[in-house]
């Protein structure tokens, strides 16, 4: 049984969604032509290389502050912060895939929730400092 089912939740839909960006630069690789181990080519391709990599290096702040905070706050306040990098990443990625010159409100998303969950974070462990 998983004690913290929602924020595992959380953290596999993100896996998951960095595993599908993954698998979309894959495909513009074979549909472009574009061998490995070249990470540029042609604009499509391009897009979504930087969307993956940008998610790829997101992810790895994201994690930690996800499951820190569910330690601090629980196992629903914390995923319903990180639904909301869920969401952002999607938004990124759309408006970078369209027009990146749209790719803002979906990286102040993500921003924003990992800022929210560090916070939250910091706040627990210097709460626990004081007890």
């Amino acid at each position: 049984m998983i004690a913290m089912k929602f924020t595992a939740l959380v953290t596999l839909a993100a896996v998951v969604q960095t595993f599908l960006l993954s698998a979309r630069v894959g495909a513009a690789r074979g549909k472009l032509g574009i061998e490995a181990p070249a990470t540029s080519g042609k604009p499509e391709f391009d897009k979504a290389f930087r969307i993956h990599m940008n998610t790829v290096e997101q992810l790895v702040l994201f994690i930690p502050m996800l499951w820190l905070a569910a330690r601090v706050i629980g196992d629903v306040w914390a995923p319903a912060v990180g639904a909301i990098w869920i969401v952002g990443r999607v938004v990124y990625a759309s408006g970078y895939r369209n027009d990146i010159a749209k790719r803002g409100p979906g990286m102040l998303m993500t921003v924003f929730s990992t800022a929210v969950l560090a916070a939250i974070t910091v706040w627990g462990i210097r709460q626990s400092f004081m007890a």
